[in-house]
């Protein structure tokens, strides 16, 4: 009966008592008061370690020492190779190409014959103008004894002055007849030589502009002989170099014809005026070319020595780390065997070297790798070192001497 009597609304609440019952079960309150006693202990466990630190492993390293070499103060600007001399080659005389002696675009040495003129006529005019001249010297000899007879006989008073002064007026005459014929024997045996045409000077020569047969005039252009070795370049620098700038100092030239490769010379001119357009003077230098590797006309990047800086710490460049205010390094005492972060003020730069002009001292120990995972007073564990020497191939090295290809080298301009 009692059971009858419960309502829908007794029943749920009932039901609502079993569920409660599940949840807050003795296990649950148990999992609960575990649950808080794990947190207060891990929020307590590490602030009784950090009270205590540990200390980070050591980090792998490798090691340069600071050393001192000659570094070069340059400056660069870029020109166009021109010849020493460029010479047309023209005939002295006229006449028909008998033949052509040379390599078209080739090299020739000094006095190396390159064209020859046919010299028929001039050789029959010469036979001529030869016999004239001995008929005339025959005649002038002839001319000498009579005149020395006369003299005798006037003497002696057995000729009149009017005989003798006739007898000596032709021996004057063909006196000059004489000296006339031989110029003109001469002038003739200079043609027959400038049939011959020859090399003024060693040095490379262009296309022939005539072929064998052609009838030439004196001075018509057969072809074109250049200088090379040494050959000249002009280049521009800014106006604030202008002090430094002096005769003789070294140049070297790259091109991209031969990557890799510098050519040496020396500053022969430089301008005594600034271009007010472009604020830069001009400056030209012989560069030697014994090898005929250079051209006329090649595009050249030219660096010249200003002057020297002895005793420049350097450092290698990848010793080097970015920051906001310039660069640092990590140097290593070897005492401690821990590493130290050391601001630095840097000069000029060669490729994988830099120079130090503030920050550090000679034989200071730098960190060239591993440097990305230290901190300042790190732990370190030196796993190699360079020789006290190792900066030697840099002194008085170029920056950037010669180019590893023709593309590096347009891409720097």
């Amino acid at each position: 009966m009692e059971n009858q009597q419960n309502t829908p609304q007794d029943q749920e609440v009932k039901q609502k008592r079993t569920v409660l019952g599940r949840i807050f079960s003795p296990w649950t309150f148990l999992i609960l008061i575990l649950a808080v006693g794990v947190y207060f202990y891990l929020e307590h466990e590490p602030e009784q370690e950090n009270d205590q630190p540990r200390e980070r492993p050591e980090v792998a390293v490798e090691l340069a020492p600071a050393s001192e070499i000659t570094m070069l103060e340059t400056v660069r600007g870029v020109g166009t190779l021109r010849p020493v001399q460029r010479v047309d080659i023209k005939p002295e005389t006229s006449g028909r190409i008998k033949a052509a002696h040379f390599q078209e675009g080739g090299f020739v040495g000094k006095d190396k014959l390159l064209f020859e003129i046919e010299e028929q006529k001039l050789l029959r005019r010469l036979s001529s103008q030869e016999a004239a001249l001995e008929e005339a010297q025959a005649r002038l000899e002839n001319l000498r004894r009579n005149h020395q007879r006369f003299s005798i006989l006037l003497s002696q008073e057995v000729v009149s002055q009017e005989e003798y002064d006739q007898v000596k007026t032709d021996l004057e005459t063909t006196k000059a007849q004489v000296r006339r014929l031989e110029a003109d024997v001469e002038h003739v045996r200079e043609e027959i030589d400038d049939t011959v045409i020859r090399a003024p000077f060693d040095g490379l020569i262009a296309e022939r502009l005539v072929d064998p047969g052609t009838f030439v005039s004196q001075g018509e252009t057969l072809t074109v002989m250049y200088q090379v070795d040494p050959l000249k370049i002009s280049f521009f620098l800014p106006e604030k170099y202008f002090a430094q700038a002096e005769l003789g100092q070294k140049v070297r030239v790259a091109v991209p014809a031969y990557p890799g490769m510098s050519f040496e010379g020396e500053v022969d001119y430089i301008s005594p005026s600034i271009d007010e357009s472009t604020r830069k003077f001009r400056v030209r230098a012989d560069i030697e070319n014994p090898d005929n590797l250079l051209r006329p006309g090649f595009f050249a990047q030219a660096t010249q020595i200003l002057g020297k800086q002895e005793d420049s710490l350097v450092i290698p460049e990848k010793s080097l780390v970015a920051v906001r205010e310039g660069y640092m390094v990590f140097t290593v005492d070897r005492e401690n065997g821990r590493a130290k972060a050391q601001m630095v003020s840097t000069g000029m730069r060669r490729p994988g070297l830099v120079q130090i002009t503030e920050g550090l001292s000679r034989n200071d120990l730098v960190v060239t790798a591993g440097h990305m995972q230290l901190e300042d007073d790190s732990r370190v564990e030196i796993v190699e070192e360079m020789e006290d020497d190792w900066a030697g191939q840099w002194d008085e090295s170029l920056p950037d001497e010669g180019f590893d290809t023709a593309e590096q080298f347009r891409g720097g301009f």
